[in-house]
């Protein structure tokens, strides 16, 4: 009967047949057949499908990833002339005004080799020191913000008085409002960092960030400090404000020593 069948059928039918052969093999065989084996082979024949998706999701991958990139590059190209423009406006108003220009910051990076005090760090010890131009009372900051500055400068090292330091105190304003206020660590009733001497009358919210003023001649204008995080009403004419650092002290590895040109160069 199979002769009268058109090729397209007999070869279905021999299909079918093939498969039902395999299936009967396979359910009185089961047991026998090493699973291991069948599981290589399956590997062994997909692998290179397998690889083929891995490498297509990984073009999708960096294609996307690289138009993101792209896009942030133009962003802060746009953002750099910005500011290149503002920062060219700006001297022209002080030379208008008779005010001194802005000293451009020279930085000069370090290593943080060490760290003392409980139970946040008090001070540092870099890598850097006179030889590399570095003289007490430079700035120290990290890619986050304000670190501390120079306490003692040496040969090739120099330890650094951090702002948790308690004896530390930073000239600070409120961005965007002109408040003003020192930045202190205090330890009681618990440790942390306070903007003190902030009349109530001044309002306040949290998450807005902490600058240096520069009004005082340690630290210039502009330093990122930290983020408002609390505000606390004690009584009387002044309120604290609790603030959280910017700089990342328990993540310390790296800085940077803004040189105020005074010391000794290599």
């Amino acid at each position: 009967m199979g002769g009268f069948l058109p090729p397209a059928e007999r070869r279905s039918s021999a299909l079918m047949g093939l498969y039902a052969t395999l299936s009967l093999l396979l359910l009185l065989m089961g047991d026998r057949i090493p699973l291991s084996g069948v599981r290589a082979v399956g590997a062994w024949m997909f692998a290179p499908f397998d690889r083929l998706v891995l490498i297509g999701d990984r073009m999708v991958t960096a294609w996307r990833d690289h138009g993101v990139l792209r896009q942030r590059v133009a962003e802060l190209e746009i953002e750099r002339e910005r500011l290149f423009l503002a920062g060219l406006e700006n001297d022209r108003l002080r030379a208008m005004l008779d005010l001194p220009r802005t000293p451009r910051s020279n930085l000069r990076p370090a290593e943080i080799l060490a760290l003392s005090g409980e139970p946040l760090p008090a001070a540092a010890t870099i890598s850097v020191g006179r030889r590399h131009g570095v003289s007490e009372g430079d700035v120290v900051v990290t890619e986050d913000g304000l670190l501390g500055r120079i306490g003692e400068a040496y040969g090739g090292l120099s330890r650094v008085t951090l702002i948790t330091d308690p004896n530390s105190a930073v000239a600070c304003e409120v961005e965007s409002t002109g408040v003003l206020g020192i930045l202190r660590y205090v330890t009681t009733p618990r440790p942390r960092l306070v903007l003190t001497g902030i009349p109530t009358s001044d309002t306040l919210r949290v998450g807005q960030r902490i600058l240096t003023s520069g009004m005082s001649r340690r630290y210039p204008r502009g330093l990122q400090v930290g983020t408002l995080s609390r505000v606390q009403y004690e009584g009387g004419l002044t309120q604290d404000v609790e603030v959280l650092p910017a700089a990342r002290l328990s993540r310390l590895r790296h800085a940077f020593v803004l040189l105020s040109g005074t010391g000794d160069r290599p």
